[in-house]
């Protein structure tokens, strides 16, 4: 797909060049657990954690690029072997790694996560067990393997959500009803529309909870260095009433754009690990559902380019909608067949295709000339190498005068051309 270049008359006669682009520092907190062994110890030591000697417990790992996970994933089985248990790892991703067992190993793999690091069993498989039908009509399922356990450990990041707001979004509560429900638990959450989806995961959780044995879960908060700022044993009792919580904190600790009204936003990577949707909206400011309505603390962008699949990304790219122009490189890396899987079981505007250009110039290029402005040299531009790694961006010096005014960022270098090679692609991508 998309081996041949496209045949088009792009770049005006008139064109002298983008704005220079400045690097920028922005300054967010940064702290962090420094021995996640040791965290994980002292958490799972004030649980009342009943006798477990002999018990097979299941861990669940998600498909997320989380800082510190396979770590904290070893020392829960270590605390588990501890307490006479039997852990062993399930991965817990929905429909991700193209809703097999099989894909979904190689996921945890590609993160350094396997039966030799973990020093556990991965028992990974796509049955699951009906647990019954929630108050919002969604039928909820469990992966048979962690069903038939005896017990459930639920490690996973809280964050804002990548589609929607509630009290409850990403966190603990998604891991167990998509997570642990595989593809079938995916598709049927997701099935039922796209209104309350934040209702809908609290009763679907609640169902999950009564239904099941997890033990307790393992909720993860990140700062905005994608350091683990947060590590919280909760029990089963607690987890509805205490996820909105961490919920907030979590809100509070994410890196994110400080720069608002962007004409175009270049994103230098896109992937699976970096952000369910490939790039988080919660940083981009564009949501799946709404993504023309701007939500207060979150950028207004006009325009994003996307260049890059990453590797870890194994062709799905499940939430590329949210882009309106991708270069030839990204799209040549498309796996449709994992992208439609992921989409089918969430929305279908995760899967539409934006406008693929023939290299990186012509990609930019397309989104500024579109936003606005006679010149392209007064469009107002940030590039960043994926919405996790936000602490040093580009921006286009059209922004300095703001800039100079602020406290929480940081000229660090001289405005210079964006440099491309004779390909016209990046010659370096950030």
């Amino acid at each position: 797909m998309f081996e041949k270049e496209i045949p088009y008359q792009l770049i005006k006669n008139n064109f002298t060049g983008f704005p220079h682009m400045v690097k920028l520092r922005q300054i967010f907190a940064d702290v962090h657990i420094k021995d996640i062994e040791g965290e994980v110890r002292e958490q799972m030591r004030r649980l009342p954690i009943p006798d477990l000697t002999g018990k097979k417990i299941a861990i669940t790992a998600g498909s997320r690029g989380i800082s510190n996970f396979m770590e904290t994933i070893h020392a829960v089985g270590c605390e588990l072997r501890k307490l006479g248990a039997h852990p062993f790892v399930v991965p817990a991703m929905g429909s991700h790694g193209c809703g097999s067992a099989e894909g979904q190993v190689e996921i945890l793999a590609g993160y350094g996560m396997t039966e030799e690091t973990l020093e556990m069993p991965i028992l990974s498989s796509m049955e699951t067990v009906s647990l019954g039908f929630s108050e919002s009509g969604a039928e909820v399922f469990c992966d048979r393997t962690a069903y038939e356990a005896d017990g459930i450990v639920v490690c996973g990041r809280v964050k804002p959500h990548t589609d929607f707001r509630a009290p409850i979004e990403s966190g603990l509560c998604k891991m167990m009803v998509v997570g642990l429900g595989n593809h079938n638990g995916a598709a049927s959450f997701h099935k039922t529309g796209t209104g309350d989806l934040g209702e809908r995961l609290h009763s679907a959780a609640r169902l999950f909870l009564d239904r099941t044995k997890v033990l307790f879960g393992m909720a993860m908060i990140d700062n905005a260095h994608h350091r683990t700022q947060k590590l919280e044993a909760v029990m089963r009792g607690d987890i509805l009433r205490r996820e909105p919580e961490l919920l907030v904190e979590a809100t509070a600790a994410m890196s994110r754009i400080l720069l608002d009204n962007i004409d175009t936003l270049i994103v230098d990577y896109y992937g699976k690990e970096i952000s369910g949707t490939g790039m988080d909206p919660n940083v981009t400011g564009r949501m799946l559902f709404a993504p023309h309505m701007h939500y207060p603390g979150f950028p207004r962008v006009k325009k994003i380019a996307v260049l890059r699949l990453t590797e870890a990304s194994h062709g799905n790219a499940a939430g590329l909608g949210l882009a309106d122009y991708a270069s030839r490189r990204f799209a040549q890396a498309l796996d449709l067949g994992a992208t439609y899987t992921n989409s089918l079981s969430t929305a279908l505007p995760l899967s539409k295709i934006p406008m693929v250009m023939n290299n990186d110039l012509d990609t930019i290029y397309a989104a500024a000339s579109c936003c606005g402005k006679v010149d392209v040299k007064d469009v107002r531009i940030v590039r960043i190498a994926n919405t996790l790694a936000l602490e040093h961006i580009l921006v286009s010096e059209n922004f300095l005068s703001e800039i100079a005014e602020r406290n929480d960022m940081q000229v660090v270098g001289e405005p210079e051309e964006m440099v491309f090679n004779g390909e016209n692609n990046f010659a370096d991508l950030t």
